[in-house]
């Protein structure tokens, strides 16, 4: 079904439609209902080592989670920090936690030090895991940010006055064999989980969502099979978030690995395991196509490939279509505040990311603020049945992210045909999305501009070669010296002053461009979209 619009509320509407499971009920009580029913049947296989999960068993391990936690004290509303990859144990601690009603932080594993504390500091989680890999630099974080400290638990074996090992939470305990989850209330209030998403002003904000958000939203279709899913996503994406609740809701294998992207790799699970459902980031799939070995790989198992997080070229789509004889790809669009906009399921036309999802409805903006008509490009915002609770701790941002008839202002400028497709076309917001990873300008912007030698600076996105990404630029103006020329100040100086300072995903690829003046407004502040058309003119000469 198509998006609906309304021309007297001058509003989009997604298919409305009650939710199968109950939202009310709240997650950790269907999810362990729902693994009841089929004990015997596989929920997921860890492709790093071959094993295979049950649905039985991951129901035995969810609730020892729960009970181990609950002995240590931990209560509805406390909070958990999670900064793994993708791991077995993973999706027993969550559901563990949220069987109890904690909520849950997911965090990027590859964090840096400031990135963690920053988080840290909002939520005080009295619960941290990680990987061994990084457990070093988390347990810095867990002393600088949090006041009353915390448990932390690894992935894997404790290491003594460290951290402990999250297998203590897997042994067997009194109660798991007549375990019943507790009802904890009202599931479209209770705080299920809070997502990083970062803004214009620097570091992220809390991004609040309830367990009826989760319950009532899904990524993968399930109409076509039953089969298995995959993506490289964390929890800390939303893409992983969904993948995991579509695998446990409608107990479809999820196949995981804790390595990294490679063609190979990701040819070799799809061949392997016949994934019939997968995410990846534009990134992945544009290394893909330039593969030798993409043309011969049998990927006739895949029934939807979807693409998303940041922009994806239509020829991009196009080429990878040719090679699903069985399924067909399309980007997907979403945002953590509300989920994914558009539905999933339906094929769309070339640069479009489809009709509205279920229970979402749209309107389109000028700048005025006033809603436009069909066709006609404006900023886009959306409401969903299950709003975002606000972001932790900051109001201020809540009410600026909301119009007041309760809708979300996405930043992101598009149109919606006649046929009900959404485009999206531009960004308000000056986000630069690079892999998937969001990346703030005013956060290197603050690091660049404490260089000696650094007039001003403006950090802006520009494309990849190959077009499947942003890569963080640096435009900057130097100092003019004592006899009147600028500082010496290199690229080199730059990206290796970056570097030392930030998480892999946010240096500088892009590279650094020297200007003489930047386009500024009357009240003295650069105006970044003119630095972008800048940089392009300069490139066209």
């Amino acid at each position: 079904m198509q998006s609906h619009y309304n021309p007297t509320e001058q509003t989009w509407y997604g298919e409305s439609l009650p939710s199968v499971l109950n939202p009310a009920a709240g997650i950790g009580r269907i999810v362990l209902d729902v693994l009841a029913r089929s004990p015997d049947r596989v929920i997921q296989i860890n492709a790093d080592t071959g094993r295979q999960t049950t649905c039985g068993e991951m129901r035995r391990r969810i609730i020892r989670v729960a009970l181990h936690l609950r002995r240590l004290g931990y209560r509805r509303g406390d909070f958990v920090s999670l900064a793994c990859g993708n791991g077995e144990q993973v999706v027993p601690v969550l559901i563990g936690c949220w069987v109890l009603g904690l909520a849950v932080n997911p965090l990027a594993p590859v964090f840096e030090k400031a990135d963690f504390v920053h988080m840290m500091k909002q939520t005080q989680s009295g619960l941290v895991f990680c990987d061994p890999a990084n457990a070093a630099v988390v347990r810095e974080a867990v002393h600088e940010a949090i006041t009353h400290g915390a448990q932390l638990f690894a992935m894997g074996p404790a290491a003594a006055g460290v951290y402990r090992s999250v297998d203590e939470l897997l042994e067997p305990i009194d109660g798991e064999e007549c375990f019943r989850a507790e009802y904890l209330g009202d599931a479209s209030k209770l705080l299920a989980m809070v997502l990083c998403s970062s803004g214009t002003t620097g570091l992220p904000k809390g991004v609040c969502l309830s367990h009826a958000h989760f319950v009532d939203g899904m990524v993968f279709s399930t109409d076509a099979s039953d089969g298995p899913i995959f993506n490289f996503s964390s929890l800390f994406w939303a893409t992983g978030i969904f993948a995991v609740m579509t695998s446990l809701l409608h107990s479809r294998p999820r196949v995981l690995t804790s390595k990294p992207y490679q063609p190979d790799l990701l040819l070799d699970l799809i061949e392997t395991y016949r994934i019939e459902n997968l995410f990846t980031p534009p990134s992945y799939v544009s290394t893909l196509l330039a593969h030798p070995r993409t043309a011969r790989a049998d990927l006739s198992s895949v029934r939807q490939w979807q693409l998303g997080g940041s922009r994806v070229p239509t020829e991009m789509t196009l080429r990878l279509q040719k090679l699903l004889p069985q399924g067909h790809t399309r980007s997907i669009y979403g945002s953590s505040e509300i989920g994914f906009i558009t539905r999933n399921d339906v094929t769309v036309q070339p640069g479009s990311v489809g009709p509205l999802t279920t229970n979402v409805q749209c309107r389109v903006l000028d700048e005025d603020g006033q809603p436009v008509g069909v066709g006609v490009a404006g900023e886009l915002v959306l409401r969903h049945r299950y709003m975002f609770l606000g972001y932790l701790h900051n109001p201020e941002a809540t009410a600026n992210a909301l119009t007041e008839d309760g809708f979300f202002r996405s930043g992101d400028i598009g149109y919606i045909d006649a046929d009900g497709s959404l485009y999206v076309v531009d960004r308000i917001k000056d986000i630069i999305k690079y892999n998937n990873y969001q990346v703030s300008p005013s956060d290197l912007e603050c690091i660049i501009q404490r260089m000696d030698g650094v007039k001003q600076v403006c950090v802006i996105g520009v494309p990849a070669p190959d077009g499947s990404s942003d890569l963080p630029m640096a435009v900057v103006e130097r100092k003019v010296g004592g006899g009147g020329g600028v500082t010496p100040l290199r690229e080199e100086d730059i990206v290796r002053h970056v570097e030392g300072q930030v998480a892999d995903f946010k240096r500088l690829r892009g590279g650094v461009r020297f200007v003489d003046s930047f386009p500024m407004t009357p009240s003295g502040k650069i105006l970044r979209r003119a630095v972008k058309q800048m940089i392009n003119d300069l490139k066209m000469k």
